[in-house]
């Protein structure tokens, strides 16, 4: 432990200097230092440690006591590590610099990971050892004693289910080195504190089987059914009842033993359809490949988990997620046997999908009738989930409005996996693992143009590709547009291209085609800001001449107090208008205004008070749409 400093989440929130407690005991300070330790080395904005200590109405002084927060919580620290800088501020927000065994949490996912490896191997010693470690950072609760608000309790959930997965392969584990008897009395008392988890009542029926209690093993099922039923109006999975079929078996042949080996139960299923409703991938998909491959590895991953595995991609319109997840749906899609459904749940449209529509397009595919399917949302989700809970399900959900929207229509699964698409973040959605897509490398930019154009057109002007690349902010989206485009006028130059590209208060309607145009969704966005955040985005747009700005500049800019411009900053980063720009190492040095948002907020009316930016000398406007029809049929203007 460097510098003698070490923060404690697992159990109780410790704060420790050696031997030495410098634990805070204000509520908002453990709460603050919980928050920031959770997500050390990672800026958390002022925004996020306003919504954890007071919520949607934080008080009028809110900006300037989390100020005075901070200020006690970096004298605690300090003293932690004199002439150390644990607790840092940075543009939007603070950050807590720990190596990596400062952190109990840490620690604690390094002996799981080494755990899991083990029983892989059929270590099971070694496997119970280093899960036993584990566990012992955990003496109660993670984080019992402090009042957790709304984004603090989203990692309370976390802690809580890793340690029960981590409990759950250490009961493995033992159970493998023959300690069924020694488990009974533990398992017991999990089941006490945790009754509606099932896989507690197996290991404890398979615990009791082993020591020849076969008739307690037996009545734990009718205990499982009884509490399941009553409760939850739902019935033991598949799994269970087929491992109670063959304790009933055993129980009237006392001469077979069922269970006596470590071998996988098998649930016989019957035959039902397979949905395959995945949408064509791309032909010319490029780019990407590290992304690609780490999200076939999540969709995939091969940690024991009792939920199903949600993988969250996000970006700016046109960046070019849906296409990402598509691609990434059909590369796995042949391990999800049992079925790959798939939703547009048109969140950035005014009408968003009904999720009680969405789940009977799902359960009609799985071959229920009409008169099979109940009316209620949430009868329609129990069946959901019940029908996915022994399956291999892929779930791709395309443009998701909000964690509510896709709530109810999570599997029920650990064997399934979710992948989401949205523009923005969505609160809620707590276990996701979430991948933010940055705008593509420029040579995929112009490889993708090749593929639409044939390479021989492109590399005699590669350097124009280029240009295009970049005068489109690298949008998938927007090139797939030029592209269509140029492919229509096999003769026209992509010089002249770049010369009509390069208006940036015209780019948007260089980008219209027959299918979509980026100003409506946009438009819509912009409408979903607060007042003061557009505001903002017209100032950054019209009077700044550098596509990047810092808090200060943006302030100077809208005239705004500093404070203000860097929560409203946030909120244009979070709508994605606004993009970070990772200057110092931890992604919060600055901000850049894509080509497409400028060039959207360029064309709109302007308030008096927002002076707008000069185009620079010589820029001539050539108000004829460069459109797709009149390059078809008459030739190629400017020429």
């Amino acid at each position: 432990m460097s510098d003698g400093v070490f923060v404690s989440v697992m159990g109780s929130l410790v704060l420790r200097n050696g031997e030495r407690v410098l634990t805070p005991s204000a509520p908002k300070l453990r709460s603050l230092l919980a928050l920031l330790a959770l997500r050390s080395n990672y800026v958390v904005s002022t925004g996020t440690l306003m919504e954890e200590l007071w919520g949607n109405n934080p008080p009028v002084s809110a900006l300037a006591t989390l100020q005075t927060y901070i200020y006690q919580l970096r004298r605690v620290l300090a003293e932690c590590s004199p002439g150390r800088q644990i607790l840092q501020t940075k543009p939007l927000g603070y950050v807590i610099s720990l190596d990596r065994d400062e952190l109990d949490w840490n620690v604690f996912q390094d002996h799981v990971k080494d755990g899991r490896a083990a029983l892989d191997r059929g270590g099971a010693e070694a496997a119970s050892m280093a899960l036993s470690r584990a566990l012992a950072l955990s003496s109660g609760n993670p984080l019992g004693d402090v009042d957790a608000g709304q984004v603090l309790a989203a990692h309370v959930n976390e802690l809580a289910e890793n340690k029960l997965q981590a409990l759950e392969l250490r009961i493995e584990a033992d159970l493998m080195l023959g300690r069924a008897r020694d488990l009974v009395v533990e398992l017991k008392t999990l089941i006490a504190e945790h009754p509606f988890h099932e896989v507690f009542y197996t290991k404890l029926m398979l615990s009791l089987e082993r020591s020849g209690r076969r008739a307690e093993a037996l009545d734990v099922y009718h205990q499982l059914r009884r509490t399941l039923v009553n409760e939850l109006g739902i019935e033991p999975s598949a799994r269970t009842h087929q491992f109670q079929a063959q304790l009933l078996a055993a129980y009237e042949d006392p001469h077979r033993d069922s269970t006596a080996d470590n071998a996988p139960i098998a649930v016989v299923t019957p035959r039902f359809p397979r949905p395959a409703q995945l949408p064509a991938d791309l032909p010319d998909f490029v780019g990407r490949a590290d992304t690609v491959d780490t999200l076939c590895e999540l969709s995939l991953g091969t940690d024991r988990t009792t939920s199903a595995r949600l993988l969250h991609v996000n970006g700016m319109i046109g960046i070019g997620k849906s296409a990402l997840a598509l691609h990434v749906a059909h590369r796995v899609r042949d391990r999800f046997a049992d079925g790959q459904f798939h939703a547009d749940l048109r969140g950035s449209t005014d009408q968003p999908a009904d999720p009680s529509a969405v789940l009977g397009h799902f359960l009609h595919a799985t071959g229920l009738t009409d008169a099979e399917l109940p009316q209620d949302l949430d009868e329609r989700a129990q069946m959901f989930r019940s029908w996915t809970a022994d399956r291999t399900v892929l779930v791709v959900f395309d443009d998701v409005a909000s964690g509510a929207q896709i709530r109810p229509l999570l599997p029920g699964g650990s064997r399934c996996t979710v992948l989401v698409t949205s523009c923005g973040w969505l609160p809620g959605l707590d276990g996701a693992k979430v991948i933010e897509l940055d705008p593509l490398e420029v040579e995929s930019c112009v490889e993708m143009l090749a593929a639409m154009l044939g390479w021989r057109r492109v590399e005699e002007e590669e350097d124009m590709a280029r240009s295009i690349a970049a005068l489109c902010g690298r949008l998938p989206l927007a090139i797939r547009a030029i592209g269509t485009k140029l492919a229509a006028a096999p003769n026209y130059p992509l010089r002249k291209v770049v010369r009509r590209l390069s208006d940036e208060r015209r780019l948007l309607r260089e980008l219209r085609t027959h299918e979509w145009t980026l100003e409506t969704r946009l438009a819509r966005e912009r409408a979903r800001l607060s007042p003061q955040a557009a505001r903002l985005l017209e100032s950054i747009a019209r009077r700044s001449t550098d596509p990047y700005v810092d808090p200060g500049k943006a302030a100077a800019l809208a005239d705004l107090e500093l404070f203000t411009t860097e929560l409203l900053l946030e909120e244009l980063v979070r709508t994605r208008f606004l993009r970070t720009v990772d200057l110092d190492g931890y992604g919060a040095g600055g901000f850049v205004i894509p080509p497409v948002i400028r060039s959207f907020v360029l064309q709109l009316p302007h308030e008096q008070t927002v002076a707008p930016r000069q185009p620079p000398e010589g820029t001539t406007i050539n108000d004829e749409a460069w459109d797709f029809e009149l390059l078809a049929r008459n030739g190629y203007p400017g020429q």
